[in-house]
């Protein structure tokens, strides 16, 4: 029985193959980053009163690296919204506060409002907190 050498010109394209496919793969494994979720995205709080409305959200990082929220902002002058960290753990929580002011501005009726968390997050860079509510008109 005759002993086949293996060259190195035949295993070149096979191994260069395989240790570039290995070290994509180990390299996708190993990469560390953030993802935000926030809970619940979205709370409907049906018909209130026009009163000030308070609410709680939770913003969770996910992924595997520190969640840094870099900004906070509003679409409405109306509410107001704080975070209780800027940096989140991976695993870990933060409580996000919003309070919304309907008398200062007289508002009634359908609103909705957004509240956008800006982050290092690679996929979703800025998250939406977002509430509904029905203000009654307090004239009736």
């Amino acid at each position: 029985m005759a002993i086949r050498k293996i060259t190195p010109s035949y295993l070149s394209p096979t191994l260069l193959f395989f240790l570039l496919l290995m070290t994509s793969f180990l390299a996708a494994c190993s990469s560390k980053v953030p993802q935000i979720s926030v809970e619940p995205p979205l709370q409907d709080l049906g018909t209130q009163p026009q009163q000030m409305i308070n609410l709680v959200f939770e913003v969770k990082n996910i992924g595997n690296a520190d969640l840094v929220i870099e900004k906070v902002s509003i679409s409405c002058e109306c509410t107001s919204a704080e975070l209780e960290k800027d940096s989140i753990p991976p695993g870990e929580t933060a409580k996000l506060t919003a309070k919304f002011d309907p008398v200062e501005d007289n508002l009634f009726g359908d609103i909705q409002r957004i509240i956008y968390l800006r982050s290092n997050d690679p996929v979703t860079p800025e998250a939406e907190a977002e509430f509904r509510v029905i203000i009654e008109n307090p004239e009736g």
